[in-house]
């Protein structure tokens, strides 16, 4: 594999929490996007800031910026990733993500 290829395949997932019929919280999707991009080692700095700030982070990729549509979720090999930090360069923007207690099953109508 060559440096800086494409090696992860993520979903970009939007999805609104909202109140079943029984008054329960549940997670509706609202939009879905595969994207490929370019998984990276975190920095030592970056992993000590992530510490200092109580936001701890499992995944760091880049995409093209013009893939990325604001979402604040991800899939990733069926875990769920919490978009925590973006960071914009140049084409690139990168997300930092942490992984989150969401399973698919939560998520009404994602398949």
């Amino acid at each position: 594999m060559y440096p800086n290829s494409p090696n992860i395949r993520l979903k970009l997932i939007t999805m609104d929490l909202i109140q079943n019929s029984i008054g329960s919280s549940t997670y509706q999707l609202q939009n879905s996007k595969e994207v490929i991009g370019i998984n990276f080692s975190i920095t030592s700095n970056e992993y000590y800031e992530s510490k200092r700030s109580d936001m701890r982070i499992d995944v760091a990729l880049k995409i093209q910026s013009f893939l990325y549509d604001g979402s604040k979720h991800a899939d990733i090999a069926g875990d769920i990733y919490k978009i925590e930090r973006t960071y914009q360069i140049g084409q690139f923007i990168e997300l930092y993500l942490s992984k989150t207690k969401i399973r698919k099953s939560d998520i009404v109508d994602y398949t």
